[in-house]
């Protein structure tokens, strides 16, 4: 079985460590969207506004870490980490050929979130700002950004198929999002029983009140 040069084992390392914080971030973005218009209500009926601030700024760090994995290798004189120099620490020609190939499949699916940094994110362009988003910019749907996620998994899983790595496996988060929603659904149905037994009460106390008048 081959092994991996300490160059190249380096650098598939660091991605995939990152690209794991990628992958779990983007879970609890979907823990949080991606449930169903109940789980949308809910979160509206907790804190609407805070929940419209977390969803803009979850989907422009997923698309600010899409573009920085599939970046130029070097960028202002300095290596950055990016799929897109991981074939240069490839010495079988073979997988050298398949990683450069995933590589810019990643760099072109991904092109749609650099056109939302450039636009938008890391600038402001004047004619996005002035005509409007919508018109300048396509809108993103989650399977495209799932899509996106997928290609770059695809370059690493390229180095862990020749070396018989095991696959990375993203585990859900069991404080995450997950657990927040769960203290959210409990804390708004105690509300709601809360808040029908002063009903109730006021009731109570207004037929009391009416039976004495009378």
């Amino acid at each position: 079985m081959s092994v991996m040069n300490p160059g190249l084992e380096q650098i598939y390392r660091e991605l995939e460590n990152d690209f794991s914080w990628l992958v779990h971030k983007w879970h609890e973005f979907n823990e949080l969207y991606a449930r169903g218009q109940e789980r949308i209500d809910l979160l509206n009926s907790v804190a609407s506004n805070f929940f419209y601030f977390l969803n803009k700024l979850l989907f422009e760090d997923a698309m600010l870490h899409l573009c920085r994995l599939t970046d130029p290798p070097r960028s202002c004189g300095r290596d950055t980490l990016s799929v897109m120099r991981l074939a240069e620490e490839v010495t079988d020609p073979t997988l050298k050929v398949a990683v450069q190939n995933n590589a810019e499949h990643a760099r072109k699916t991904c092109e749609f979130a650099r056109d939302w940094r450039n636009q938008v994110i890391a600038h402001t362009d004047l004619e996005s700002l002035r005509t409007g988003q919508a018109v300048v910019l396509p809108q993103v749907k989650a399977p495209q950004v799932e899509d996106a996620i997928k290609s770059v998994g695809d370059v690493l899983a390229a180095i862990e198929t020749h070396y018989k790595l095991p696959h990375s496996v993203s585990m859900r988060d069991p404080w995450g999002a997950k657990a927040l929603i769960g203290y959210l659904a409990h804390s708004k149905k105690l509300r709601e029983q809360e808040l029908a037994g002063w009903k109730q009460a006021v009731r109570s106390a207004e037929r009391s009140s009416s039976g004495q008048a009378g």
